[in-house]
């Protein structure tokens, strides 16, 4: 397989990498998870969530990008919990319709389907709120498409540019939450998100 491209195969052997290394940061992100309410229980509900999705994904032996992204979507859906799942599980959503049709993936329609998947996640809360995972999301999301503008192609470098605006928006969310700032931690979706997307790369 071409460095360039991915099958569904490969879409689920990434983000089962990403969920790992999710795993081993719950600890943290629960420990600075202050908004909506501080019930330390993001990292859990964000690491739950994509076991169930990727439950699902095990069942699908396809290697079609599409079907497996469905399959993502659906199990995340089943299994979403607290706010930050139910937001990861819309996530999920908007990558399976940016995806639909396609047996495999480049750069370029990875960033388009990053950026319906953020719309997707904005669209799923009725009082979206900046600061938090979806401000994540979205910025991930332009950064992925300034790189696929570069090289449309490269899967590799797209998928960098979103880890690397993944990182920053984290670290910016303070400025835009209140709450955030007073706390003197960054947003804990808007890490899980990171770390997940790290753990891909």
């Amino acid at each position: 397989m071409e460095a360039n491209l991915a099958d569904g195969q490969l879409l689920k052997e990434i983000f089962a990498s990403g969920t790992t290394w999710l795993e081993k940061s719950v600890p943290d992100i629960n420990a600075i998870n202050v908004f909506p309410i501080p019930d330390g229980d993001t990292g859990t509900n964000m690491l739950l969530t994509m076991r169930s999705a990727l439950e699902e994904a095990t069942r699908n032996s396809d290697s079609d990008a599409s079907s497996m992204t469905k399959s993502l979507a659906y199990g995340a859906l089943m299994g979403a919990r607290g706010n930050s799942g139910v937001i990861l599980s819309q996530f999920w959503r908007g990558l399976a319709k940016g995806l639909e049709d396609k047996s495999s993936f480049d750069g370029k329609d990875f960033a388009t389907a990053l950026a319906e998947a953020s719309q997707t996640a904005y669209e799923g809360i009725i009082h979206p709120v900046e600061g938090t995972m979806l401000t994540v999301l979205k910025d991930t999301a332009e950064a992925a498409n300034k790189a696929a503008k570069v090289n449309s192609e490269n899967l590799l470098s797209v998928l960098e540019a979103a880890v690397e605006a993944a990182k920053d928006s984290v670290a910016r969310t303070p400025s835009l939450l209140p709450v955030l700032k007073e706390a003197g931690v960054v947003d804990a979706g808007g890490q899980g998100i990171y770390v997940l997307l790290d753990g891909a790369l």
